[in-house]
């Protein structure tokens, strides 16, 4: 048995070349880890920022404003027949590297628009960050297809692992612990103010490693396209597939000559399932979880963070090891995600007093629920990307449109809610202290 098995995994690495592996899973890797490696320091930022518990809704906005990206994109190739993938790919990448070293200098700095501060320097160097992952959605993904299929789930783990790695080196940095209300004597009056251990090590020096990554990613894109194993691992599109991956006159056919069938119902179904999981990953679940986490302390915001990060590729690498499952199971999965989703966001109307605070009952539970919410959503986006995958139409153009318009609408809506509804309030422990 153990000889059965050992042939099986030779054969499947005989039929693959791991340095295009690894290639692929950079190439990834830098679709979204600069906007990750940003979210993953909120449990530092959001207490030092002016927008406070609202900077994570202002971020999420701002990602979506970079759907800007796709959409010019998208314009370039239906107006431009001369349309190249590989040099806009270039040009992304050096801006997101680019971008996030001054980021490490300048993430703190602080201008006033309109008569309130902002903290405008991470935003707009945020955007530039956004822009490449946005875009990846529609130009990154479709560009594997020049490539055999096996190192597509190379790639979707890589683009995991945006996650996963700001998420590691985030938990080893930690948070120092939960504030300390230290009495201050203010104009004759004592005053309870929030005091924040420090991390092992600063924002500074955590988005200079992303930085060095993401250059890291620009030459395994380098690699991709300039290597001779690489060059080797492309296939060949037959005449009726287009001649670009993500070509809008390529036919949005359900059943095609070359052997793929999926009936009409269930491409839309798996398109609308698609934008609903990233209306709430990518839109409102984001920007609410400062709310639904905070009020049990800034360790559990910061495991949640980090934790929930780690989990959306770890259920991405079951990809690689198990049969993508049937319709009918990701759709028993999409049940439940809809279910933990409610429960997050109802300890985030709750806030400041949610159930069992001040509980590590409650500590726990918030940090599980967003785990499994996260790892569930990777699984999810997986499998509907494995289902198009063999699509010699625009099926997964389309599911990256999908992505951007599911996170959108999310995103406007909660914006909303957050910063004009005022559905949501902050949580101040040294004010409770006071009170109490």
């Amino acid at each position: 048995m153990n000889n059965k098995r050992q042939n099986m995994l030779s054969q499947k690495l005989s039929n693959r070349r791991l340095l295009v592996d690894l290639l692929a899973l950079m190439f990834g890797l830098g679709a979204w880890i600069g906007v990750n490696g940003i979210y993953v320091q909120l449990p530092l930022l959001v207490n030092e920022a002016p927008e406070g518990w609202s900077l994570p809704a202002h971020m999420v906005m701002l990602v979506q404003f970079a759907n800007l990206g796709p959409i010019l994109y998208t314009l370039y190739i239906k107006y431009n027949k001369w349309a190249c993938d590989k040099y806009i790919t270039y040009v992304l990448l050096a801006a997101g590297a680019m971008s996030t070293f001054i980021l490490a200098f300048l993430y703190d700095k602080t201008t006033i628009i309109f008569g309130n501060k902002h903290s405008t320097a991470l935003l707009s160097l945020m955007f530039v960050t956004a822009i490449v992952g946005c875009t990846s959605s529609v130009l990154f993904m479709p560009y594997m297809r020049n490539y055999r299929e096996i190192y597509l789930v190379s790639y979707l783990v890589g683009e995991g692992l945006s996650g996963f790695v700001p998420s590691l080196v985030a938990l080893i940095q930690g948070v120092g612990g939960n504030p300390e209300c230290l009495n201050i004597t203010k104009s004759g009056s004592n005053e309870l103010i929030p005091y924040y251990p420090e991390p092992r090590f600063s924002s500074q020096t955590f988005f200079i490693f992303i930085g060095t990554l993401l250059f890291l990613c620009f030459l395994a894109f380098l690699g991709l396209n300039n290597l001779s194993i690489a060059i080797g691992e492309r296939v060949k599109h037959s005449a009726n597939m287009e001649t670009l991956p993500t070509d809008t006159r390529a036919p949005p056919s359900y059943k095609t000559n070359s052997g793929w069938a999926m009936s009409k119902q269930v491409y839309s179904y798996l398109l609308i399932m698609m934008g609903m999981v990233c209306f709430l990953g990518n839109g409102t679940l984001p920007s609410i979880q400062s709310y639904s986490c905070l009020p049990y302390g800034n360790v559990a915001y910061h495991l949640t963070v980090t934790l929930s990060s780690m989990a959306g590729p770890l259920a991405m690498c079951l990809g690689f090891v198990i049969k993508m499952p049937e319709i009918n199971f990701l759709s028993g999965l999409m049940v439940i995600l809809i279910a933990l989703s409610s429960f997050v966001c109802f300890l985030a109307v709750e806030s400041p007093t949610p159930p069992l605070q001040n509980t590590w009952l409650g500590e726990f539970l918030v940090v599980l629920s967003w785990i499994l919410i996260s790892g569930l959503i990777g699984f999810i986006k997986l499998g509907i990307t494995t289902l198009f995958r063999p699509d010699p139409g625009r099926g997964l153009y389309y599911t990256g449109v999908a992505t951007q318009i599911g996170s959108l609408i999310g995103a406007i809506i909660t914006f909303v809610l957050v910063n004009h509804a005022k559905l949501f309030h902050s949580y101040s422990p040294c004010l409770l202290v006071a009170a109490n």
